[in-house]
């Protein structure tokens, strides 16, 4: 409780924010969760068809040790051991991440 414990978690995170590129059409609804094998790792907390990259999107909390960009995860559905859908870890900006685009 505290300060202490709040500087603590900011110095030793145990998740991290990422972005994901789903390689499937299937809708990712938010709470469907992110699995390494068999081991849970992470939770989506939304997601969306991009109509600009032409591909479904998504936010997700994974852990840190599986936070890597570039990493491959499995989104999954119904119980998360019935259907797995294969994606990638990307930064949590997918349109433009390094801001290079002209802004208004």
């Amino acid at each position: 409780m505290g300060r202490e414990a709040l500087v603590r978690r900011k110095e030793h995170p145990i998740h991290k924010f990422v972005g994901l590129e789903i390689a499937s059409n299937v809708d990712v609804g938010h709470g469907d969760s992110v699995h390494v094998g068999r081991a849970k790792v992470g939770v989506v907390t939304s997601s969306t068809r991009s109509p600009i990259l032409g591909k479904n999107i998504a936010l997700a909390r994974v852990d840190v040790a599986h936070a890597e960009v570039g990493t491959e995860v499995e989104v999954g559905k119904l119980d998360g051991q019935q259907k797995r859908l294969p994606a990638r870890v990307t930064p949590p900006s997918a349109y433009d991440p390094k801001k290079t685009r002209p802004q208004s």
